[in-house]
């Protein structure tokens, strides 16, 4: 089976994130958003760790202490500084208890500053990349909690800064006092149990999900992922050139076939997408039946393999450097929030390393009819298109796959594969 994968639950409920070095992932909401004298809200903090080793955190409240109009407010939570040890990647909910007393007058938008300070151990291994990662498949908690903390606007901190900020309203009345005081506390969403509970269900999986993977038909994975792939880039505002689409679908194809099994060091057992299948197999069988519900599912999966298989296809046969392994998985993973729409499209997500490597296998996925020559061409074509919006600093992108493009088309030569006859998409002759 593929590496572990540590999905992002902070990109599941908010809209954005603090993101605290390497380590932590963090978003502040409150519940209720109106209270009263005497009844206490709840800050609501959540906390998802980047790391393989327990991350200790100290977390700082620090309640207004005037309102807009220079009155003095009093709210009181029992523990301004609290400490915490975070468990290696897991995400978690903690509860922060702030309670309005008098002389606070009623008032809309008392806002709570929170800051959070974290000491990670010095050799921990970052095992989530900036982007987060993909969409959980599991959560500790039931569907009635996860719809409750749906509904609330879990926030980052504002631009530039590391302090995560809420605000809420102080209703007019009172509450009588509480027989006991709230207290913080944190509640686990996902834990390491869940990442082993999900492990096993994959492998349990694993030999009936290959053979389903064996029986897919290839033409219609091809052109469905050239379907999916035109509709996941452009729904993150990044429209594809006809080309573009075809040789990126080319190398998903090449992934989602045997491609990952012909390639030293990767095979299809031990793929993200493979991973994700086996999952399905267990959870949402109905979904295998309609193969492009099972392309729209299995999407972003399949295109983190096909960047992990790229950079090392293009880097073998060009020599460019495309980082370490760690880095790559950094870009695979912004590539996958993006598509999510979870962080911004750039013109590289789509030629580094995707349409450079889908050069790269393009003889080996072919439809019926195609002209190769005619692909090429489409491609030079969105190439020469994207040139000017590129700027220089993309020269090198567009050195390594004109290098790629006339390494195909001397590929095409020497099968004596020649240009059909007549217009640009006419079949090929071969001599």
């Amino acid at each position: 089976m593929s590496e572990a994968i540590y999905p992002d639950i902070v990109g599941m409920l908010a809209a954005d994130r603090l993101e605290l070095g390497s380590e932590l992932h963090a978003a502040v909401g409150v519940f209720p958003e109106a209270t009263a004298l005497g009844q206490p809200v709840e800050i609501l903090l959540l906390l998802q760790s980047r790391i393989d080793q327990p991350l200790p955190l100290a977390i700082s409240l620090q309640p207004p202490l005037r309102d807009d109009g220079g009155n003095l407010v009093n709210f009181f939570t029992p523990r301004p500084r609290v400490s915490l040890t975070l468990p290696p990647g897991e995400c978690g909910l903690f509860h922060l208890p702030v309670t309005p007393e008098l002389p606070t007058p009623p008032g809309t938008g008392y806002r709570v500053r929170v800051r959070i300070e974290a000491a990670p151990p010095a050799m921990a291994r970052q095992i989530r990349p900036s982007s987060g990662g993909p969409q959980p498949s599991l959560l500790a908690i039931s569907p009635f909690r996860l719809a409750v903390l749906r509904d609330i606007a879990f926030q980052g901190p504002p631009q530039g800064s590391e302090t995560l900020k809420v605000a809420f309203d102080v209703l007019a009345g009172r509450f009588p006092p509480r027989p006991d005081d709230p207290a913080p506390r944190y509640e686990p969403l996902w834990t390491s149990g869940d990442l082993q509970q999900e492990q096993a269900r994959a492998r349990a999986m694993s030999v009936e999900a290959l053979s389903f993977a064996r029986r897919l038909d290839r033409g219609a994975v091809e052109l469905g992922l050239r379907e999916r792939t035109r509709l996941a880039f452009g729904g993150a505002g990044m429209p594809l050139h006809p080309g573009e689409t075809l040789f990126v679908a080319k190398l998903l194809a090449y992934v989602m076939a045997d491609g990952l099994d012909l390639e030293p060091g990767f095979s299809l057992a031990g793929s993200h997408w493979f991973g994700r299948l086996c999952w399905l197999m267990a959870n949402s069988p109905d979904a295998l039946d309609d193969t492009g519900e099972l392309l729209r599912l299995v999407y972003t999966a399949v295109v983190q393999d096909a960047a992990m298989l790229g950079f090392v296809m293009v880097a073998h046969s060009t020599g460019a450097d495309f980082g370490d392994r760690a880095e790559q998985i950094a870009y695979a993973g912004r590539l996958i929030a993006a598509l999510e729409g979870r962080a911004p499209l750039g013109l590289e997500h789509i030629y580094v390393p995707l349409v450079m490597a889908g050069v790269m296998v393009a003889p080996r996925v072919t439809v019926p009819g195609e002209n190769p020559w005619h692909s090429l061409a489409q491609l030079e074509e969105a190439r020469d298109g994207r040139i000017d919006l590129a700027g220089a600093a993309f020269g090198e992108v567009f050195d390594i796959l004109n290098h790629l493009i006339e390494s195909a088309q001397g590929a095409l030569h020497a099968l004596r594969i020649l240009p059909g006859e007549g217009e640009a998409g006419g079949e090929t002759r071969q001599r």
